[in-house]
């Protein structure tokens, strides 16, 4: 054996650390490697006012969307999927932080008053809680309803506004407008939108929550010609649909159908009238085609990049949208058209080409997120079922009921879905109920059948809202009875939530932000079970002056008017912004059974606070 020297054993010696050290580096850029593997990436695809109409849900023959129908063809359908509240604000809200707007309060649009974040408080949104574990968040377009920016880690707002050329479409109101394009599609903003979303799928190498929005089919339906080319208006064909639809409803179904507190009387008779409503059609169809071309575009984008090896993609809709049935138009409704969105997903480890019919909600999505992405969960209370049994196995035994909640025209109301059945239930009492198995259109309400008593009363243990007991004392919680705010056509702004509160008996109070003018009230609920004669009270602080009404419910569209009469019980004047017990008058019930309390304002514009209210039966 030759003699090694001092020297070449040193030089050994150092080439056998450089040797170590390199594998140890490679070990740690290996176990970094195994580790941002941990991580897949999401891209959390969502698309506005979607409804079922698209060659997967099959709600309109003639849609054409090859590209949703590819997404479903690589993962699970979820084909029973509705949204927790038919409106982009709190439906958006309720995903992005899982808080359902039942139990945030902000339950419709015109909540918009107050930021999203006002509803949330401190809760960690979705993009926040997966930035806190190692991805990098990227919000694009719409995702939240405004407020985007603070909670992802790079936001890109959409582009806006969009020209139209002159003299192409109608412009009858913001939800009655269609036209088209003065750009080619390279500048519409959503497609500038994809585009960003394109050159991050390309330049992050971190693991990525992309959340993109892509705003059309969202009024207004203003896309290139080449889409309304696809859709010759004398072939365009109506949604199913039936001229008596409206026939088995009761009367404030008729209304919320109508929405006359935006579009006024007769809408959906104009439109047929003047054709306006083949021409919507048409518009909402081209729009539909463009926006699934954008889906197209950045699905492209994910497969070719990095991302899609172990990523997810989860492709979403905020809610669906009625176009002519049940005489309806836009969203804001309890039916099936209005509250039905699109929801898929697809990634490692789950089915292709399945479709699970189990009624699901988005408020699903976020705990299905944190289980498929392996987090823990935000320190706020989560609502909604985490879907990865079924994301295991579509056809797997579910019985988990899922809600809806909103209000408009007025009317607050909750929608429970099951597997087979949809109940809507109004605070007032009215119900309508069908059987979707059997009646996918809901042209027949069950709701009045003997027969079918036992599913009103199991569907009706998941309602958001009951009527709290009258105690001896007549005291309860405000927070604890349904309410309402009023939504007369062209006086639409009120809106009301619950609050924090110290001092308040329950430790809530219930807030109502009148400011659609004089008139505009919040309706209380209760329920009386002995007739007689009581004592009305509160403890509440109005900013000026209110007057008290009451009146038993009844099957009336015409209670839900500002200018409907009803008993006058008193007036109640402004304090010194304090919440104070206040006795208001006397008022006597004939009958038992469901009423309204309405505090209706004397001004302008007003914010009541109430704590309680008092209804304490007086001795014969």
């Amino acid at each position: 054996m030759p003699e090694v020297s001092s020297h070449s054993t040193t030089t050994l010696l150092k080439l056998l650390a450089l040797c170590l050290a390199a594998g140890s580096c490679i070990s740690a850029v290996r176990a970094q490697g195994a580790k941002q593997t941990e991580r897949p990436s999401v891209l959390f695809l969502n698309i506005d006012d979607w409804n079922d109409w698209n060659s997967v849900l099959k709600g309109h023959p003639q849609a054409v969307t090859p590209n949703i129908k590819r997404l479903a063809e690589r993962g699970v359908v979820f084909s029973n999927a509705i949204c927790s509240s038919p409106t982009c604000f709190p439906s958006r809200s309720a995903i992005f932080t899982g808080i359902h707007p039942a139990r945030s309060g902000n339950i419709v649009n015109d909540n918009a008053i107050h930021p999203w974040r006002f509803y949330a408080q401190k809760a960690i949104t979705l993009p926040r809680l997966l930035s806190s574990h190692g991805w990098k968040s990227v919000g694009i377009g719409k995702n939240f309803h405004n407020g985007d920016r603070g909670e992802f880690d790079e936001y890109i707002s959409r582009n806006k506004p969009l020209r139209q050329k002159p003299g192409s479409g109608i412009n009858l109101n913001p939800s009655g407008r269609w036209g088209v394009a003065a750009v080619p599609t390279a500048q519409m903003p959503d497609h500038i939108a994809v585009s960003h979303g394109i050159e991050k799928l390309t330049t992050v190498n971190d693991p990525l929550f992309l959340s993109l929005g892509i705003y059309r089919p969202h009024v207004p339906w203003v896309v290139p010609q080449e889409y309304f080319d696809l859709y010759p208006l004398d072939e365009v064909q109506f949604p199913e649909r039936r001229t008596d639809d409206l026939g088995d409803l009761p009367e404030r179904f008729r209304l919320l159908a109508h929405l006359e507190a935006k579009f006024g009387k007769g809408y959906n008779r104009m439109l047929a009238e003047k054709g306006y409503d083949k021409q919507f059609v048409r518009a909402y169809l081209a729009c539909v085609t463009f926006a699934d071309e954008q889906v197209g575009r950045i699905l492209d984008a994910w497969d070719a990049s990095p991302h899609s090896r172990n990523g997810y993609v989860v492709l979403w809709s905020d809610h669906g949208y009625n176009l002519g049935e049940k005489e309806a138009w836009s969203k804001m409704k309890p039916w099936y058209d209005s509250a039905h969105c699109n929801l898929i997903i697809a990634g490692p480890g789950i089915p292709t080409s399945e479709v699970c019919d189990k009624a699901v909600s988005l408020q699903d999505l976020y705990p299905t997120l944190v289980d498929l992405l392996k987090v823990p969960p935000p320190p706020q209370p989560i609502d909604g079922n985490s879907l990865t049994p079924l994301l295991k196995k579509p056809d797997a035994d579910w019985d988990k009921p899922v809600v809806m909640s909103s209000e408009s025209d007025g009317i607050r109301w909750d929608v429970v879905l099951d597997n087979d059945y949809r109940m809507t239930r109004l605070i007032t009492g009215e119900t309508e109920l069908y059987q979707l198995t059997d009646d996918p259109h809901e042209f027949n309400n069950l709701a009045m059948a003997p027969e079918y008593a036992s599913v009103i009363k199991r569907l009706s243990r998941h309602l958001t809202f009951s009527y709290p007991e009258i105690p001896e004392d007549g005291w309860i919680e405000a927070e604890a009875t349904p309410c309402q705010t009023s939504s007369d056509y062209r006086l639409r702004g009120n809106c009301h939530f619950p609050q924090p509160f110290p001092g308040a008996s329950g430790g809530k109070i219930i807030c109502a932000d009148l400011n659609a003018g004089k008139g505009s009230y919040l309706d209380l609920v209760v329920e009386v079970s002995t007739p007689g004669t009581y004592s009305l009270g509160a403890t509440l602080s109005v900013g000026d002056s209110c007057s008290v009404l009451v009146d038993d419910v009844e099957d009336k569209a015409a209670q839900a008017d500002t200018g409907y009469s009803m008993i006058s019980v008193g007036t109640i004047s402004a304090g010194n912004n304090k919440l104070e017990d206040i006795h208001i008058g006397t008022v006597s019930f004939d009958r038992p059974g469901l009423k309204l309390v309405r505090i209706q304002s004397n001004v302008r514009k007003q914010q009541l606070q109430i704590d309680r209210i008092q209804l304490r039966k007086k001795s014969s």
